[in-house]
């Protein structure tokens, strides 16, 4: 499978067009609808993008992924799995079909199929499923056209909001996360506002048995708005429920009621300087006891547009909170819910956002048109010494010692990125974690290697 796949896109190299803007992080944005016009199909598949049916305004647009990634980490969670020199190979293929049922009904489904191969002590669990339902929704516009108006999603969806730090599809993992429920979008002018009420979807390995996480539940309201006070800046303000019927934290196992406020302000980086802020506050209940936990989020660059390469230097700046520990009732652990991967702690997504503090300094270059190189180096401390240092999955990966020290680990990375045509992209990253005081106390402590590449096909 894979070395079919492997020629698959290499031989399709030959036949892709120039980049145009088509393909979104969320397949479902894509708007395929000006291929109706024969005329501008300029790309080999996009017979495939605007299918007629036989009424009018009805259509279908199928799409497609296939990504070949070799992954290497020799050191799983500092030294306690087991070590793996060799690495492995993770492949994932995904399948979309979109039905616009005239102007007021679009149904979209995706499959999904990951696999891995060659890992020291088998698949994650956000590794392998052969093949799954991933997403399969209705959209019911109430009323508007267009861009504009009240549309009613029911059904298997992926969602994400704002940064991702919070809720997103995960890209980074071998498997996209979606969930099951309701999301109802109002669109007036600039402004865009989300309710939701959705679970998570639970990953099963085997084929067509995905079911509803009954033990995770999830809701949230909020609102974006393009420029309302300055003609560069977004913000976004939003709240967000979460109901975990057994959370794990440093200070035990138990029901989790988390509730979330948030403001996010970002510019995009169209003109030299760039940034994305992000503040949170969040409270509930942790086994009967109180939650107080928060996050701070900065991220800035300034890019040399003429300067040789059009390097960016950026800064960015993570804080959220920890646990005080036994002598305290409340819980003061962050809980990322569903962030993507990574977000927090680099490319190599180790360490997860409970309990950390972390700064990072980057220069990317534009080394050709679509060819990008970064250099950064991130540095992590615990906000907290009386609560431990956790996964990406917000579960506690040494115990929480307070004479463990502060200081987890730096880690410098190169990432370099070439989109070779509008359907074939290339990465690669590599990442070397140099492990703190933390680790000295916390055994066993070892330092850690991480290596990706990958190539990946979209249609």
């Amino acid at each position: 499978m894979l070395r079919f796949s492997l020629i698959v896109l290499v031989l399709s190299s030959a036949f892709a067009q120039d980049l145009r803007p088509g393909y979104q992080p969320f397949r479902y944005d894509e708007d395929w609808s000006f291929l109706a016009d024969a005329s501008k199909r300029k790309d080999w598949l996009d017979s495939v993008k605007f299918l007629s049916l036989a009424h009018p305004g009805w259509y279908i647009t199928l799409g497609g992924e296939i990504r070949e990634r070799y992954e290497l980490l020799d050191q799983p969670v500092f030294g306690i799995g087991p070590t793996d020199t060799t690495g492995y190979l993770l492949q994932r293929y995904l399948l979309s079909s979109d039905f616009h049922l005239g102007s007021r009904f679009r149904f979209f489904t995706e499959l999904q199929s990951g696999l891995e191969e060659g890992r020291s002590g088998g698949p994650r669990p956000t590794d392998l499923d052969r093949l799954d339902v991933h997403q399969a929704f209705l959209d019911w516009r109430i009323s508007g056209t267009g861009k504009q108006g009240v549309v009613l999603r029911l059904g298997r969806q992926e969602i994400g909001f704002g940064s991702g730090r919070l809720i997103a599809a995960a890209e980074g993992l071998n498997l996209r996360r979606s969930l099951d429920g309701a999301r109802l979008e109002i669109k007036r002018g600039r402004v865009v506002w989300n309710a939701t009420a959705l679970r998570l979807v639970l990953v099963n390995p085997g084929i067509v048995d995905n079911i509803p996480d009954h033990a995770q539940t999830f809701w949230g309201t909020g609102f974006i708005m393009p420029r309302p006070f300055w003609k560069v800046a977004n913000i976004g303000v939003y709240y967000l429920g979460f109901d975990h019927k057994k959370s794990i934290f440093s200070k035990g196992v138990g029901r989790e009621i988390r509730e979330t406020a948030g403001f996010h302000a970002w510019k995009r980086p169209a003109s030299s300087w760039d940034y994305d802020d992000e503040g949170l506050v969040q409270w509930g209940s942790f086994r009967g006891a109180p939650i107080r936990a928060w996050a701070l989020s900065e991220d800035v660059g300034y890019t040399f547009d003429r300067a040789p390469l059009r390097p960016r230097v950026g800064f960015r700046a993570d804080a959220s909170s920890g646990d005080q520990g036994q002598q305290h009732r409340s819980l003061g652990s962050f809980d990322p819910l569903f962030a993507a991967v990574p977000v927090y702690s680099g490319p190599s997504a180790l360490l997860g956002a409970t309990n950390l503090i972390d700064a990072t300094l980057s220069v990317r270059l534009r080394l050709a048109e679509s060819v990008g190189l970064t250099l950064e180096s991130s540095t992590f401390w615990r906000e907290s010494l009386f609560d431990s240092v956790y996964s990406p999955f917000n579960t506690p990966i040494r115990p929480a010692l307070p004479n463990a020290g502060r200081y987890v680990a730096t880690a410098p990375s190169l990432t370099v990125s070439w989109q070779a045509t509008q359907h074939i992209f290339y990465a690669a990253i590599y990442s070397h974690f140099l492990t703190g005081d933390f680790f000295q106390v916390a055994l066993p402590r070892r330092d850690v290697n991480y290596f990706t590449g990958w190539i990946s096909y979209r249609f």
